[in-house]
């Protein structure tokens, strides 16, 4: 019986974690010795207008973590445009209104599925509700797997 407590306490001594596992240390994989991977990816996004006198031309810049950005061309539209926040039913994370008088077009960014900013448009009458089954696509862009899209100005 004596025996059996001896052998108990010596496996249990044994079997604890020692310093040079990377255990207790901070930014260090438990038992690895190798450094934890870094935070969740990033894919910001933001848009460019170019206005030139009645019209504009809009583009989707998006952001990597490691700082590569691509601008993404999505046409010239008339009026003066400027970054809005789209109505709650168009469910989108952002948009741009281009105004031309009583009359104008949206863009929204729709994040879809968390793996691609679909860009779609919709035609604003002033003083008439929109209806965001008459927008139209315009592009989709891929989102890198495993990215979280932030919204920028």
């Amino acid at each position: 019986m004596v025996c059996l407590v001896i052998v108990l306490a010596l496996v249990a001594a044994c079997s604890g974690t020692s310093r040079t596992s990377g255990a207790s240390d901070p930014g260090k994989a438990a038992g690895s010795g190798e450094v934890a991977a870094p935070g969740a990816k990033k894919f910001a996004v933001s848009w460019g207008i170019e206005q030139h006198g009645s019209a504009a031309d809009l583009f989707l810049a998006t952001t990597d973590e490691t700082g590569k950005q691509v601008s993404h061309p999505l046409g010239t539209y008339a009026g003066v445009c400027s970054v809005i926040t789209p109505a709650k039913e168009m469910n989108a994370v952002t948009g741009v209104g281009c105004r031309d008088g009583a009359t104008g077009t949206e863009l929204h960014a729709i994040v879809e599925r968390g793996t691609e900013i679909v860009i779609v448009k919709l035609h604003v009458d002033e003083g008439v509700k929109q209806d965001p089954m008459a927008r139209e696509e315009v592009t989709r862009i891929k989102v890198p797997l495993g990215a979280k899209v932030q919204i920028g100005a």
